[in-house]
């Protein structure tokens, strides 16, 4: 992954391994290193929920493998990052250029 960390482009050897995807409803990722045991590895499930309005609730959900371990991604900032990642989103599927 290629992104701006505090203000320097920097890359991150990230490795996504794709476990479910259930079209309109969920998709349910691995998340790490390329390392084979990679121990921060964590699942992320992203679930599409339709309301009543046709409108799309998504819900991202992050399962580490210790507490530790989610305090120190959550005092990392991944929350926030999380935050300005769905923004992006939003805002291409708006057809807007994301700032």
């Amino acid at each position: 992954m290629v992104g701006v960390f505090e203000g320097q482009e920097q890359r991150f050897s990230n490795l996504m391994r794709f476990v479910e995807i259930v079209p309109n409803q969920r998709i349910v990722i691995d998340y790490g290193t390329p390392e084979f045991n990679d121990p921060d590895r964590f699942r992320m499930t992203v679930t599409f929920d339709e309301q009543s309005n046709g409108k799309t609730i998504l819900t991202l959900r992050q399962l580490h493998p210790s507490a530790d371990r989610r305090r120190a991604v959550i005092a990392f900032g991944a929350v926030e990052y999380g935050v300005q990642t769905l923004d992006g989103l939003s805002a291409w599927l708006d057809g807007v250029s994301p700032t």
